[in-house]
């Protein structure tokens, strides 16, 4: 540490960093423009120049860094002759329209030139005009009040991963617009109009809507994937007008994802489901909620619990109910006697699950030295922990990749390795048997006749050589036909090289799930085997099965049995649900219930309504404490959702022991990896038009190389209603599903 001196104070500073940290730690002001804290520095903008004794001429202070003894003046004569000359410069070609710029309100330009301008302009030349292009679905441009700060450049190179910005032509000349005509397709792009000081770039779906003081900011959380994205929710007249990033730097830094940042738009979708309905004689008929509960009660009483034949219901939920509402649907169940409960509604066979613990932070993750990802496109899959994993490249980390075939990853790789599904487990036992062999520890029988590759020993090679490793395990392994053999066999490879070890094959609230017990007890039924068996009434969470279910068909077959009463709470209207169902009770959607979601540590993550559900709409915990109450079952007495997240808090959990077993033996047959695109993961993503209208919204294909095209004798350019790309770096026996909408089922 060395001492300064600012404005005649002194104060500590670390030798070396710049001189615009410390100001902003010691609460000086000092403009800027193109300086923000997680971006490089620039320096071009040039509003920040402070007098710094003993220098020539004033200095910015984002590039200048401290020394022993300086002597800096933020607000001299000099250094507001040389901020307001700046600020006279960037409003020369600026087209001065706050009264109907986007930004304003909550635009940096705008508040530094109340400082620092002038009330009368001396420049009386032409202004230059940039002609605006379509950039995209999300963000808007208006290109003639830039400024050339380039932070939209830097975030794209440097945090996005892509550099889809930059800047074209010289002098006035000078454009920043993106270099290729798709525009911008980052699953981070959103962040560009958070870091733009001015009006240039701002949100499309929020164009003209309101100005941001006539908003009300609620702190929330982000549901959509394993991390938990802190965020507020930006409200009026009780309606969501926008998200915007809140800074956490152990959960996701200032960063939020665009699946974060624009779902809201699903709020307003004409298909929410705003009344209770019940069917009478084959059609529905909106009622009071009074009538819809009394109906529930009554089809459940008289379907299994007059009969005492509690084991013939059942309960699934969505992986996006809130940790309080899995906790009461399993309690009702499990008070009424059944352990038909499960939320793993897109698992092939639950009998090979995968089980892996999570062992690293978030924040940890951007310090280790080497990454093996397996079965993964975490930029699709979990944009928030793949911006960890690239910030640990960037560092310095090497990544090494088994996959089914090659993604668009924003790093380098060290080795990308393309494996057949059916030996994804020969392939992790060869890295186990060469780690052990490295480490010099007796080998196991079942690895006896497995031969090492050159390519496995590079990869145990890697793990072995460096200190502070992570396995990352990914969605594609869920349905592998040796899923739990995968995961064990990973579990041994960290166990032996001192890994650490990252779980995502589950998203949303699924940590929510295990910890509130949402799982089958002892003598319960899973998912699957549920579907299978002769069920008589069912209460089911926002499920919508052509899309949650992994045997769609089967789900739908089983729910519309003639004799089956179902009981569905659903937050959007949906033809298939309406089908076979017999109640359907409106239930509110993200952001307008309390709750809490449970991130990939463990971390338990609480949150208001922002807003209150729409016509008779209902939060879910409220709707699930009411029938737990006409049920006449005991221990429900809460006041609100904070007391159901004490109870849960106080209750023991149960964990799923994992398998030990590892079969190593090479499968036959054709596996299908699904793959929901990143905007179709839930239903609030599936009814925001903007996320829908880019390029990863219309991810829609069944992608198979010729040898597989041919196994599966497809003669069409379709398969399973999807259009068919022939790839030949896909794996053998491998067809790869990106979904953006209902399709066939798999069995």
């Amino acid at each position: 540490m060395i001492s300064i001196e600012i404005n005649g104070s002194v104060v500590k500073a670390k030798a070396g960093e710049m001189l615009i940290a410390v100001t902003d730690r010691e609460g000086i002001s000092v403009p800027r423009f193109c300086y923000h804290k997680k971006l490089s520095v620039a320096a071009n903008c040039r509003m920040c120049l402070v007098d710094v004794e003993g220098a020539p001429k004033p200095q910015t202070a984002c590039s200048t860094p401290v020394n022993e003894g300086m002597k800096v003046h933020t607000q001299n004569e000099r250094a507001k002759a040389s901020q307001k000359a700046v600020m006279e410069f960037l409003l020369i070609n600026h087209p001065l329209d706050c009264p109907i710029c986007d930004q304003g309100g909550e635009c940096e330009l705008q508040d530094v030139a109340m400082g620092y301008g002038s009330d009368v302009s001396r420049f009386t030349e032409g202004k230059r005009v940039v002609v605006d292009g379509d950039i995209g679905a999300l963000i808007q441009t208006d290109m003639t009040r830039c400024i050339h700060c380039t932070r939209c450049v830097r975030f794209g190179a440097e945090i996005g991963g892509t550099m889809e910005m930059g800047g074209t032509g010289r002098g006035e000349a000078l454009k920043i617009e993106p270099f290729l005509a798709e525009g911008i397709q980052s699953e981070l792009s959103g962040n560009m109009i958070d870091v733009c000081p001015v009006g240039a770039l701002t949100s499309k779906p929020f164009r003209y809507e309101l100005r941001s003081w006539q908003m009300n900011s609620v702190s929330n959380i982000a549901r959509h994937d394993l991390v938990g994205s802190n965020l507020y929710t930006q409200t009026y007249k009780g309606k969501v007008k926008r998200i915007v990033a809140k800074d956490n730097e152990a959960v996701n830094e200032t960063w939020i994802s665009d699946r974060d940042r624009f779902s809201y738009e699903g709020l307003a979708h004409k298909n929410r489901l705003l009344t209770p309905k019940i069917k009478v004689e084959g059609e529905w008929q909106s009622v009071n909620w009074d009538t819809a509960l009394d109906f529930s009660v009554r089809g459940l009483v008289a379907n299994v619990l007059n009969n005492k034949q509690v084991n013939k219901l059942g309960a699934l939920a969505s992986n996006t109910a809130t940790l309080e509402e899995f906790h009461l649907l399993q309690k009702i169940m499990r008070e009424v006697g059944s352990e038909n409960i499960d939320h793993r509604l897109n698992v092939k066979d639950l009998n090979n699950t995968v089980t892996l613990e999570s062992n690293i932070k978030l924040a940890g993750l951007e310090g280790v030295d080497h990454v093996l990802i397996i079965g993964s496109n975490p930029r699709l899959e979990q944009p928030m922990i793949n911006h960890r994993l690239r910030k640990a490249h960037l560092a310095g980390a090497s990544i090494d990749v088994i996959n089914v075939m090659p993604f668009d990853f924003n790093y380098k790789l060290n080795n990308e390795n393309i494996v057949d599904p059916n030996q994804m487990a020969v392939m992790l036992a060869e890295v186990l048997k060469s780690v052990l062999q490295i480490a010099q520890r007796e080998v196991p029988e079942y690895l006896d006749k497995v031969e090492v590759s050159d390519v496995a020993k590079q990869m145990a090679d890697k793990l072995a050589d460096t200190n502070n490793s992570v396995i990352v395990l990914g969605a594609h392994i869920l349905n592998n036909p040796q899923a739990s053999s995968v995961a064990n066999l990973v579990s041994q490879i960290a166990q032996e090289s001192n890994s650490t070890t990252l779980n995502i094959t589950v998203t949303a609230n699924s940590t929510a799930a295990t910890m509130a017990n949402f799982v089958p007890g002892q003598g319960g039924l899973d998912t699957n085997a549920m579907l299978k068996a002769d069920l008589t009434a069912y209460i089911l969470l926002d499920v919508y099965p052509q899309y949650d279910f992994h045997h769609s068909i089967e789900a739908v077959e089983a729910l519309n049995k003639k004799d089956t009463f179902v009981v569905s709470m659903n937050s959007y209207q949906d033809d298939t649900v309406a089908q076979y169902s017999d109640v359907l009770l409106p239930i509110a959607a993200f952001y307008e219930t309390s709750g809490s979601h449970v991130n990939i540590e463990g971390v338990v993550q609480s949150f208001s309504a922002a807003v209150s559900a729409p016509n008779d709409a209902k939060p879910a915990w409220k709707v699930l404490k009411v029938l737990a109450d006409l049920l006449d079952l005991p221990g429900f007495h809460f006041a609100n959702s904070m007391q159901v997240t004490d109870e849960v808090s106080h209750q023991r959990h149960k964990h799923n022991k994992a398998d030990n077993k590892i079969d190593i033996t090479v499968k036959c047959g054709v596996n299908v990896i699904w793959q929901h695109s990143p905007y179709a993961v839930d239903v609030l993503s599936r009814h925001a038009n903007s996320l829908q209208a880019t390029n990863i919204g219309k991810m829609h294909s069944a992608t198979m190389n010729k040898g597989t095209a041919k196994e599966l004798d497809i003669k069409k350019d379709t398969y399973l209603n999807l259009p068919v790309v022939i790839n030949e770096s896909v794996a053998n026996n491998c067809v790869f599903v990106n979904a953006n909408k209902a399709i066939g089922d798999e069995s």
